[in-house]
């Protein structure tokens, strides 16, 4: 690094045989004024004391680079150095008071601010140098240099934030940070925002990084009790990361003729991503959908234990990559001992009507289980299942939101149980128990149905358009019921409108004891089952409508065709 330009020099010098002296020179630097003084020793070291202002556009003209470019202001500054051909020593410090670093903490700094910063070179032979560095309590960092081709150059360094630099004994750049808290977010927005120009052409890279971490806001969640060690290269970035809620091995690979947005491979033992702020969780959704300027990596990785919030899902395996306009979701897949999710799509990042395709399929060998795991335990107990479909909603993967949602599925599962649950608990799960209406039922079964509801099937097909899930052919049917469900469920409002069909299977036994006044009666209703087809199947069966909310639906009975509610005629209706 040289010496900023000095303009405007105004002054008396005064030099002879024995070295040069001046006082009060005047001139300007790093953007504003200043004032020298010059003094020859006995031994020819000429001493220089210097002070003034500098300001945030004269450091930037000076040297560009991301710290500087957010600096504004003025502060003013004082220096001592000491020329002794051919070695030079200097002292600059500054409070820095004035001077405003619109950088995210712990290195930002208001103008009313004091943050003492002090910078020393130290050079007793020719070939080598030294540079210390601090920044009030915050930063420190200890710059050596060697001669190669007849200049001093960097040969290794060390920076330490919230620790002290040690003396590098590697060659590279090393830094070391210990926080109590840092907020990713904030300096990862420096990155999109536009870039000043740069002037760096010292060739200084980090090659090495070593942070520890208490907590750490990053995609506006935290992690805790993180240690990162990295190793930068032209490119690669190679990283390891333990936390509590990330495990394993990161890599980051620079642009290519392959890949041209890069890719980030990861191998980890766990990643257990936290729930998000709470203004996460409840999304814009009039926001304008539009072409997305983000390019996204390539993607490759592997997760043997990961969660999303309180959901443990198993081994994740992703990959994925950009052609043009669309960002290729190649496989999504999830497994674990009770389920696997398989899924691939496209997000076509089009100027016009940008959106995200998926395919899904879902098997599931415990649906009570597969659904514990996400979120919603007993709700069914047992139970195989298969779901699979298409899913599209307007904008990237992660700007999904069920108002503009649309696709089809289709639903298979056998040999399971609905569980009696509270509707606010499972939701629309709550409604398929039919525990409340046994109890308007033509014959009183509710023993039936009281713990829940046994399945030995269940299938159904549903379409979604703009967020409303529309099925004509839901069934399911088990020892106790057929059940027939037909409507729609508003995923945005969290309402449904659904006619219900339930036919109680009433056997053999059953129809003897429920209806038994005696032998007589009893044979007479055990014979009319058989040869009327199960009429008391019909004569029992109800229809019903569900509307409300899904935390509180209203059920009410349906108003029936009068030739459906006309007594069949049977043995049993004649007196």
């Amino acid at each position: 690094m040289g010496l900023p330009e000095i303009t405007n020099i105004n002054g008396k010098l005064n030099f002879d045989e024995l070295g040069i002296n001046a006082k009060d020179i005047d001139a300007s630097i790093l953007g504003g004024p200043a004032s020298f003084h010059l003094q020859t020793a006995a031994d020819q070291t000429i001493s220089i004391n210097a002070n003034g202002d500098a300001t945030g556009v004269g450091i930037q003209q000076f040297t560009s680079n991301p710290i500087t470019e957010a600096m504004t202001g003025s502060t003013s500054w004082t220096a001592d150095i000491a020329i002794k051909k051919p070695v030079m020593n200097l002292s600059i410090k500054s409070s820095l008071k004035g001077l405003a670093i619109n950088l995210p903490a712990p290195l930002g700094k208001t103008g009313a601010q004091e943050a003492n910063l002090t910078a020393t070179k130290k050079q007793t032979v020719e070939k080598q140098d030294r540079f210390d560095i601090s920044y009030g309590d915050i930063a420190s960092a200890i710059i050596l240099r060697q001669e190669k081709n007849g200049d001093l150059a960097f040969d290794r360094g060390d920076i330490g934030i919230n620790i002290r630099a040690k003396i590098p004994t590697t060659s590279g750049l090393a830094l070391r940070g210990k926080f109590d808290y840092l907020n990713a977010d904030e300096w990862l927005a420096l990155t999109s925002a536009p870039k000043g120009k740069s002037n760096a052409a010292s060739g200084i890279n980090l090659t090495s990084a070593e942070l520890s971490i208490k907590k750490l806001d990053i995609f506006k969640r935290s992690l805790h009790s993180l240690k990162v060690s990295a190793i930068p290269s032209d490119e690669h970035l190679r990283m390891r990361l333990t936390s509590q809620e990330v495990d394993g091995d990161i890599e980051w690979r620079s642009p290519s003729k392959t890949e041209e947005t890069g890719e980030i491979i990861a191998k980890l033992s766990k990643l257990h991503i936290p729930a998000g702020k709470d203004s996460e969780s409840v999304k814009d959704t009039d926001e304008d959908i539009e072409k997305l300027d983000t390019q996204y990596p390539a993607l490759d990785i592997q997760v043997d234990d990961f969660k999303l919030g309180k959901k443990a899902l198993g081994k994740l395996e992703l990959t994925a990559h950009e052609i043009k306009d669309d960002w290729v979701i190649e496989q999504l897949k999830i497994s674990n001992p009770d389920n696997i999710l398989l899924a691939e799509g496209r997000w076509h990042n089009w100027t016009r009507n940008p959106n995200t395709n998926l395919t899904f399929s879902l098997t599931a060998n415990d649906v009570g289980n597969t659904l514990k795991r996400f979120g919603q335990a007993d709700v069914i107990k047992g139970g195989i299942a298969l779901i699979s479909g298409q899913l599209n909603w307007p904008g990237s993967p992660h700007q999904f939101n069920t108002k503009g949602l649309h696709g089809k599925f289709r639903l298979g599962a056998s040999k399971g149980q609905v569980i009696k649950v509270k509707p606010g608990v499972g939701r629309l799960f709550g409604l398929l128990t039919l525990q409340s209406l046994p109890r308007r039922l033509t014959l009183d079964f509710k023993d039936l149905f009281s713990e829940g509801f046994a399945f030995d099937e269940i299938s159904g097909a549903a379409t979604i358009n703009n967020g409303v899930m529309h099925s004509d052919d839901f069934f399911m049917t088990g020892p106790a019921a057929e059940t027939e469900i037909k409507g729609d469920i508003d995923l945005n409002k969290e309402t449904q409108h659904l006619n219900v069909k339930v036919v109680p299977h009433i056997s053999d036994s059953l129809s003897l004891a429920a209806l038994a006044g005696g032998p007589i009666a009893g044979v007479a209703a055990f014979v009319a089952q058989k040869l009327l087809k199960d009429p008391l199947n019909k004569i029992a069966q109800s229809r019903y409508t569900i509307t409300g909310t899904w935390d509180n639906p209203i059920e009410a009975e349906a108003e029936i065709e009068k030739k459906d509610s006309e007594p069949t005629n049977s043995p049993l209706n004649a007196q």
